[in-house]
């Protein structure tokens, strides 16, 4: 919103609001192209730092890097061999971290925090992964917000704390420019996939109602239930 639309054209959500808005974590991503087949790396899996707490801190309060991070790993070759050419596997490698902030110099810290990753996916099993990587693409919080516009590299956008939750956020129908509608994470009603498509489907009532054709939209068909649908 920021680089779409100048300042003064919006009351509500000017720049000055959204620099004072608690911002979400952002993610460190690496998405690898692995020589080889992993079946001792089940398709999801989910790896703890030992001092927890202290990992959120030092991503909620400090906003440093993490010395032993936590990580999620998908290996969806693992239960679909097309997402990878015959004989290697696709992994997908998120780790939170803070969003983009004065204490960390992602131009000087990316390189050596890749370096932390790979010594941590040993411990989910995967050793010696840095020979039998093949292709490699890696997001930094400077990459989200350089390349795709996320202010302070936020991957989800407001934080939801109860202040900025639901109707608190920015409406879909925008509140500040007319004819102008949201949708996604950082809009009403939130964050995650399930509450995004809730987004998409209330901006999308609203456009139509807007637009005269409220009439237009029905619900989808039910789908029978699994039980049903049994020989």
């Amino acid at each position: 919103m920021r680089s779409l639309v100048p300042d003064r054209l919006r009351n509500r959500w000017r720049d000055a609001r959204i620099e004072r808005s608690k911002m979400s974590c952002s993610t460190f991503m690496l998405y690898l192209g692995i020589d080889g087949e992993l079946p001792e790396l089940a398709h999801h899996t989910i790896l703890l730092s030992q001092g927890y707490r202290q990992h959120l801190d030092s991503i909620e309060r400090k906003h440093v890097l993490p010395d032993a991070p936590a990580l999620y790993v998908h290996n969806p070759s693992r239960i679909d061999p097309t997402l990878a050419p015959a004989g290697m596997s696709s992994l997908y490698v998120l780790v939170p971290v803070t969003h983009r902030s004065a204490q960390v110099d992602w131009a000087a810290e990316s390189a050596p925090f890749r370096e932390i990753v790979l010594d941590r996916l040993a411990a989910v099993g995967v050793p010696n992964l840095r020979s039998r990587i093949r292709a490699e693409q890696m997001f930094t919080p400077a990459d989200w917000e350089g390349r795709l516009g996320l202010y302070k590299g936020a991957t989800f956008s407001l934080a939801h704390s109860l202040d900025q939750m639901l109707s608190f956020r920015p409406h879909n129908r925008f509140e500040d420019l007319e004819g102008v509608y949201l949708v996604g994470g950082g809009t009403h009603p939130g964050s995650g996939l399930p509450v995004i498509y809730q987004s998409a489907k209330i901006a999308s009532r609203l456009l139509a109602a807007d637009f005269g054709r409220g009439e237009a939209w029905t619900a989808p068909p039910r789908r029978r239930a699994w039980s049903s649908m049994a020989p």
